[in-house]
């Protein structure tokens, strides 16, 4: 058991998800995927959160990486106070506005600047494979590695994207932040049905 650990704790934190994999360093069994894709004009911003664990294969495909895997896929919705949109559900925003959820599918919070976060109550189920795509723009896409301290290094990445990229005040992002790290840690982790 402690020989574990200290193979977990000599991982890799997080890693560029495309650089990750063209390095041949993408974990296999468990991993989080966990991408952003922020509007730099407007500070909308939404990420994707998927945790995977028993990877068949990792293959190039149409821009992006497709893993043949189990995964779980939480989202989360940044809107600034000028979104004119506020009132559409967020499945049936603009393509690049969009979410799979209805707002009674998703915890709000609303920032100290009118700013909203929107974040999924329970992850969507991806029983055969996902696509992750490459980024554009301000977007990045990364890969955390299922070492003691995952939680942790999860939430603080939130909270830095969340006030740098999204624009939230801190304290806000904190809340944003350890919430959503809540649901992740305790919806998707890797005891139950990804163990052998």
């Amino acid at each position: 058991m402690a020989k574990k650990n200290t193979t977990e704790s000599s991982l890799p934190k997080v890693l560029n998800l495309f650089d990750a994999f063209s390095s041949d360093q993408l974990p296999k069994d468990q991993g989080y995927i966990v991408s952003s894709f922020i509007n730099g004009n407007t500070g909308y911003a939404i990420y994707e959160i998927i945790s995977y664990s028993g990877v068949k294969a990792i293959y190039p495909e149409g821009g992006g990486l497709t893993f043949q895997s189990q995964g779980k896929k939480l989202h989360t919705l940044i809107e600034p106070a000028s979104y004119p949109n506020k009132s559409i559900e967020p499945y049936l925003r603009e393509k690049t506005d969009q979410i799979p959820l209805r707002f009674k599918e998703v915890n709000k919070l609303t920032a100290k600047n009118q700013s909203t976060i929107y974040y999924s109550k329970k992850p969507i189920e991806s029983l055969s494979s996902f696509t992750v795509m490459r980024p554009q723009g301000y977007n990045v896409s990364f890969v955390f590695y299922n070492r003691p301290d995952i939680y942790v290094t999860l939430e603080k990445f939130f909270e830095q994207s969340f006030t740098n990229d999204a624009g939230l005040p801190m304290s806000d992002a904190k809340k944003g932040a350890a919430e959503i790290t809540d649901i992740v840690k305790k919806t998707m982790n890797f005891k139950g049905e990804y163990d052998n």
